[in-house]
């Protein structure tokens, strides 16, 4: 169950990339997002390893 979260929100992270309403944003505001989510992602993946 964890695993699927966990790999649905890596999945939304690359479609958002991929996606080309990104070409309209700002480098800044990009990585932005990008810390944003990598550190739900870390948290999650952390999560699945203690429970």
């Amino acid at each position: 169950m964890f695993w699927s979260q966990v790999r649905e929100l890596f999945e939304q992270i690359v479609s958002s990339l991929d996606s080309h309403s990104i070409c309209r944003l700002e480098h800044s505001h990009i990585e932005s997002k990008l810390l944003e989510n990598r550190y739900e992602l870390l948290r999650r993946l952390l999560q699945t390893k203690i429970f």
